[in-house]
C-alpha cells in the first residue's frame, strides 16, 4: 500500500494539495497545538490563515479519489478514516499553511508570470501534437481532479512559495561518508549457498484425525471457516446506454446525423503497390530496368536481379491517396491495374512503381448503416438528457416516492441485489460495479444513498435493505474444509520438524548436505549470490532463503519454510560489499532524501513553535461523524 502511495505522490496534484503530507506524518499530530477555538467553525487557524471545512472536505475527497486509482474503486471513506487519511489530510494542509505563512513573513512572493510559466511548461497540460499549452486539456484535467481554475492557480502559487522555503533547507543534506559506508556494507554484502527441498515423499502419508481433533482445530481457527458479511440492496441506475434504449428518433434526425458523419462511411480508393528502388546515383540502372520491363521481363525478377532487392521489400502493401508518399502519389494513382511507371526520382532514389490491384472507393448508404447511425443519435440524446432525468429521479425521492416507484417513473434500471460481499462484482453487467459496491458498504441497514455519480458519468441511488453479519459456519457444514486445512497444517509441521532434524545433523557435524540429499533421493540446488533483500537469488529458491543465509555462520545449516516448500539451506560463501559509492548510488540518494525530510521536519517544528496553530477537532468530527463512529 505504501509503495502505491509513493507512486501516486509523483503527480502534480499530489504535490499541490497532498504535497508535504509525508513530512507531516513524521512531525505533526492532531494532538499537537490544539487550542479551543470557541465558536469558530474553521477546521484550523495557522497564523493569519485558516483552513475551512469546505477546503478540508474537498482535499479529503480528492485524496480518496486518488487513493482509489491506486487501490481500486472499493476504497471508501470509512477505510480512509480508519487508515488515518483524514488526519493526514488535515496535517498536510496545516504543514502547507505553515510554510506559506513563513514564506510571506520572510518576503517570498510568486508573480503571476511565474505561476503562468509553471503551468504552461507542465507537460500534463501540453498537446502531444504541438508540444504547446492546451487550454482544453488543462480544463479537462482540472475538472477530472475536482479543481476550479482559480483554486488550482492559487494552489500552484502556494506550492511554489512553499517549495522555495523547502529547497533552501535541502541544500545541507549530504550524508556523512561513514554512514554511507556502514549501510553499503550491510545492504550490499553477497552470500551464497545450497539447499535441498523436502516434498510429500519425505514424510509418512497423512490420514484424517478424529472429530475431536478436527473440532479443536475448527474452534482454534474459526476465522478460516467464517462466512463474510453480506448485504441486500435495491439499486436504481441511470446509464446513457439504458436511457438510449427508450429514446425515439425521427428519420430526419437520422439523416442529419448520417450527413454529419459521412466521412466515417466513406472508404477511399486503395492500391496495392510494388516498387523497384535504385540509389540516387543509379539513374542509368533504373533506365535499363525500365527497358527490361518494356521488353517483357517479369517485374519481380528485375527487382531481385537488377536492383538486388528482396521480394518482401518490393511489396509495399496497400495505400490510400492520403497516406502515399507525396512525391509518388500522382504517379501511383494515375496507373492502371497491373501497370508500371517510368523511373521517378525522389530524395530516396529512383523508383519504378507497379499497381498490382485496385480497391475502388466505396460509400456506405444510409440504409447500410441506419442501425449504427440511429443508435448514435439515441446515445447522443441520452447523454444530453441524463442530467435532467437524474434530477427528476432526485425530485421524486425528495417528495417521498419509494425508490422502486421513482425508478419506474423515470425508466431507470432497477436491480434487487442479494448476498453482496464487500469488493465483489455486483453482476448483471452493472457498470462501475466496484464503485457502487463501495457505496453500499458505506451505508447501514435501512439507509438510502443520495443521488450519486460514478466516475464514468452514470447516476444511481442505492438502498441497503438487509445486512447479514459475518458468522462462523456450523462444523457439520464445513467438516471437509476443516479436514483439508488440518492436513495442510499437519503436512507443514511434519516437513518442518524433519527439516529441523536434518539441519541439526549438519550443524553437529554428523552429516553433510550431500549425504542428506542422497538419503532423500532429492537434488541439491544453488541459491545464487544474493543480498539481504533477495537480489540475485535463484528462481528456484524461496525468498525466505535469502534471510536464512544472513542468519547463518559459514558452513552451518537452517530449515526454511517458504512459498516453494520446506528446505534445508547451508551457507557456503560470504562476499564483502563494495563501500566506495558514487553520488548517484541509490543508497546515497536515499540517505540524502531522508536527511532532507529530517531537516524540513525540524524546520516545521520551529515554525510550529513560532506560528500559532489551532485545530478544531469538533468541526472535523462533525463533518465525518457517521464514519468516525463506525
Amino acid at each position: 500500500m505504501l509503495s502505491g502511495i509513493r507512486t501516486f505522490s509523483q503527480s502534480i496534484f499530489a504535490k499541490i494539495l497532498f504535497g508535504i503530507i509525508a513530512i507531516s506524518f513524521v512531525i505533526w499530530g492532531l494532538n499537537a497545538s490544539i487550542l479551543n477555538l470557541g465558536n469558530s467553525r474553521e477546521v484550523a487557524e495557522v497564523g493569519s490563515q485558516s483552513i475551512t471545512p469546505v477546503e478540508l472536505d474537498r482535499a479529503f475527497k480528492r485524496n480518496i479519489d486518488k487513493m482509489r486509482r491506486v487501490f481500486g474503486p472499493s476504497f471508501d471513506q470509512q477505510q480512509a478514516i480508519q487508515m488515518g487519511l483524514l488526519n493526514n489530510t488535515v496535517q498536510g494542509l496545516v504543514s502547507q499553511k505553515l510554510l506559506e505563512e513563513n514564506a510571506q513573513d520572510i518576503g517570498i512572493g510568486i508573480s503571476d508570470d511565474k505561476v503562468r510559466s509553471s503551468i504552461f511548461n507542465n507537460k500534463n497540460f501540453q498537446s502531444q501534437t504541438t508540444g504547446q499549452f492546451d487550454r482544453k486539456q488543462f480544463e479537462q484535467i482540472l475538472y477530472q481532479n475536482g479543481y476550479s481554475e482559480a483554486e488550482f492557480i492559487e494552489g500552484m502559487r502556494s506550492d511554489l512559495m512553499s517549495q522555495q522555503v523547502v529547497t533552501s533547507l535541502e541544500a545541507a543534506s549530504t550524508p556523512p561518508a561513514p554512514m554511507v559506508k556502514a549501510i553499503a556494507a550491510y545492504r550490499n554484502e553477497d552470500r551464497s549457498g545450497r539447499f535441498v527441498t523436502l516434498d510429500n515423499d519425505d514424510i509418512d502419508p497423512i490420514e484424517a484425525p478424529s472429530d475431536d481433533v478436527l473440532k479443536k482445530y475448527y474452534d482454534d481457527h474459526g476465522n478460516q471457516f467464517t462466512a463474510p458479511e453480506t448485504r441486500n440492496a435495491t439499486l436504481a441506475l441511470l446509464t446513457v446506454d439504458g436511457i438510449a434504449k427508450n429514446m425515439t428518433v425521427t428519420d430526419q434526425e437520422v439523416l442529419d446525423a448520417y450527413n454529419q458523419r459521412i466521412a466515417e462511411f466513406q472508404t477511399p480508393e486503395k492500391r496495392a503497390v510494388e516498387q523497384i528502388l535504385f540509389a540516387p546515383n543509379e539513374k542509368e540502372s533504373a533506365t535499363e530496368a525500365y527497358k527490361a520491363l518494356q521488353g517483357g521481363e517479369d517485374f519481380m525478377k528485375v527487382a531481385t536481379e537488377q536492383a538486388g532487392m528482396k521480394e518482401s521489400v518490393v511489396k509495399l502493401g496497400e495505400f490510400t491517396k492520403e497516406n502515399m508518399l507525396p512525391a509518388l502519389r500522382d504517379t501511383v494513382f494515375s496507373l492502371p491495374e497491373g501497370g508500371y511507371s517510368k523511373p521517378v526520382e525522389t530524395a530516396l532514389g529512383w523508383h519504378i512503381l507497379r499497381v498490382t490491384s485496385i480497391t475502388p472507393a466505396h460509400e456506405q448508404s444510409l440504409d447500410e448503416v441506419r442501425e449504427q447511425v440511429e443508435n448514435g443519435v439515441k446515445r447522443q440524446k441520452a447523454e444530453d438528457q441524463i442530467f435532467d432525468i437524474a434530477a427528476q429521479l432526485d425530485d421524486e425521492l425528495g417528495a417521498g416516492t419509494s425508490l422502486k416507484d421513482a425508478a419506474e417513473k423515470v425508466h431507470a434500471q432497477l436491480y434487487n441485489l442479494t448476498d453482496i460481499k464487500k469488493g465483489q462484482d455486483l453482476g448483471h453487467g452493472i457498470p462501475d460495479s466496484q464503485e457502487i459496491n463501495a457505496k453500499i458498504y458505506e451505508l447501514n441497514e435501512g439507509d438510502e444513498s443520495f443521488l450519486e455519480e460514478t466516475q464514468n458519468g452514470d447516476r444511481y441511488v442505492v438502498s441497503v435493505t438487509k445486512v447479514t453479519p459475518s458468522a462462523v459456519k456450523p462444523f457439520k457444514d464445513v467438516r471437509d474444509d476443516v479436514v483439508a486445512a488440518w492436513k495442510v497444517e499437519e503436512k507443514q509441521r511434519r516437513l518442518s520438524d524433519k527439516a529441523d532434524a536434518l539441519a541439526a545433523r549438519i550443524n553437529d557435524g554428523s552429516a553433510k548436505l550431500d549425504t542428506i540429499a542422497a538419503e532423500l533421493d532429492n537434488s541439491i540446488d544453488e541459491t545464487g549470490e544474493t543480498t539481504r533483500d533477495g537480489r540475485g537469488l535463484s528462481a528456484d529458491a524461496s525468498p525466505a532463503i535469502a534471510g536464512a543465509l544472513f542468519d547463518l555462520e559459514k558452513g552451518k545449516a537452517k530449515s526454511v519454510s517458504g512459498a516453494n516448500g520446506v528446505a534445508v539451506v547451508v551457507l557456503d560463501n560470504i562476499k564483502a560489499a563494495n563501500t566506495d559509492l558514487g553520488k548517484d548510488d541509490p543508497i546515497v540518494t536515499e540517505l540524502q532524501d531522508s536527511l532532507k525530510q529530517d531537516i524540513v521536519s525540524q524546520y516545521l517544528d520551529y515554525l510550529r513553535d513560532n506560528i500559532s496553530v489551532s485545530v478544531n477537532n469538533s468541526v472535523i468530527n462533525g463533518l465525518y461523524a457517521q464514519n468516525a463512529a463506525n
